[in-house]
Parts: structure tokens; sequence; C-alpha cells
């Protein structure tokens, strides 16, 4: 459970890599912490769980885990077994540091299904001026509690979320962060020709300016909105002495962030138990 504090000053690779790692363990913790009755989170020196009671594989899940070969079958069927109890699927996140190097072969051997995210990280020196913004679009940085429930829709309908998320799921996990503690993480949405149209979200957690949350509405796609939804952060991270963003990209936005800068650092694995 190896967390950092201070901010990442000329991080080398391998603090890169435990950086894009770890900012999304601390995103998937802050997202569990709601006041919901079937909300349980758990941590030990092996590993940490979450659960929401939500039947959807992203807001259940097993992550900073650290076992060994000989004891890798048994956390894999206790964690099989207390999901199994609480009727939902899960994820089990793999990241560089994760061990046993095989659990991805123990899982796959146990029913999941892979799925992988690219982690990628941008150097903020380089970002030296702050780029324009697409015509007829108007970004705002996340202040007050109306905006952060419109926020929350644009979230859901983006990503296309099943009727089974609950309806404010976003707004409650992240609205304490957002509206109350600022120097953890900031949220904006965008505005195409006077309507909300995408959402973004950035962490501050393990040294470094974690991109989250990126979406667009589908009648808003291709105009460069998200580019622009990235930058927002990327701007403010710089400003407040980050100097390295990063984010965990779908092969479908790999492209994009290429183009921005972003470079490719590591494999984040997903293993999904529906």
């Amino acid at each position: 459970m190896n967390h950092f504090i201070n901010i990442l000053k000329n991080p080398d690779q391998s603090q890169i890599e435990h950086a894009i790692e770890f900012n999304l363990y601390e995103f998937f913790r802050s997202m569990v912490n709601i006041e919901l009755k079937d909300t349980q989170y758990e941590e030990n020196e092996e590993f940490s769980r979450f659960s929401t009671g939500i039947s959807f594989f992203f807001f259940n899940g097993v992550i900073d885990i650290h076992v060994s070969s000989e004891n890798a079958r048994k956390i894999i069927k206790e964690n099989i077994t207390f999901f199994k109890k609480r009727k939902v699927p899960f994820l089990w996140v793999i990241g560089p540091s994760s061990t046993p190097k095989k659990m991805g072969e123990f899982l796959i051997k146990n029913g999941f299904i892979l799925d992988k995210l690219q982690g990628m990280a941008y150097n903020l020196k380089i970002l030296n001026q702050e780029r324009e913004i697409v015509n007829k679009v108007k970004i705002i940085k996340i202040e007050n509690i109306e905006t952060l429930k419109v926020w929350n829709d644009i979230i859901l309908m983006g990503f296309g979320f099943p009727k089974e998320v609950q309806s404010d799921f976003f707004y409650k996990a992240f609205s304490d962060i957002i509206l109350n503690d600022k120097t953890s993480a900031s949220a904006f949405l965008a505005y195409y020709d006077g309507n909300p149209v995408a959402s973004s979200l950035v962490l501050y957690k393990a040294g470094v300016a974690g991109i989250h949350l990126v979406t667009t509405l589908e009648e808003a796609r291709s105009k460069g909105i998200g580019t622009a939804l990235t930058l927002a952060p990327l701007n403010e991270a710089k400003k407040l002495g980050y100097e390295t963003a990063i984010l965990h990209s779908t092969e479908m936005g790999l492209n994009m962030y290429k183009r921005m800068g972003f470079k490719e650092y590591c494999t984040i694995e997903l293993f999904i138990r529906r």
C-alpha cells in the first residue's frame, strides 16, 4: 500500500508507472466514499476491495494486489465468494507492481475476461501555453451543486452506463472532494452551443494529476471537445506545480492522447468477472 504524498519532481520511468497505477487505485477508493447502505471497502496487506452493490463491474473490484504465488488461488476464490454473495460482477485490476506476475493466468482459469487500459503520461513542463479552445465551446470548472449535478448526468449518458447505476452516483461519490477538498480533485464541464456535452475529472493523487471520466455525448463527438476537456485539467495542474499528468486510455482514445503529447508507459489489465 505505497502511496505518494508529495508532487513528483523529475520522475523516472518506474515512478511514473507507479503513479499511473496508484492514481487509478485512488480513483476507485474515492468513488466508493459515499453514504449508501450497500457500499463496502476493505484494505489489508495483500489487497484492497470495494463494492457499491451496483450490478455493473465498474463499481466493484479488487485493487492493489500483492500476494505470493502460493496464496494467489486462495485469494481469488475468497474474492469470488465475496462478490458472489453480494450478487455483483467485479473487476480485478493488475498493474506494474501487482504480484504474483502470473496472477492474470490464474484469473483467466477462474473465468475472468481480460480487458486492457494503456497507462499514459504527459510532461507538463512542455505545456508552455494554454491552447485555443474550440469555437463554440465553453469550459467551466465545477464549483457548485447545480453544475455538479449536470456533470453527473453527462458522465452517465456519455459512458452509456446501464439503468442499474444510481442516477446521482457520481454526484454523491465526488461532491465532497470536488466542492470541499479542492486540493484533491477538480471537475470540468464543456458546453457546445450553450448545451452541456462533455465532462472530465482530475484527481491529484500519487504525486501526479490523474485525468479521469473524460466523455463526450455522441452528438458532439469529433469536434475536438474531448481534447479541450483534457487540456483544461492539464493547464490547472501545471499552475498548481504538478510536473506529470497521467491517464488510462482505451484503444478508442489512444490516438487522440498521442496527438496531444501523451506517451505510453505501461499497461493496466482489467480482469472482469461477470
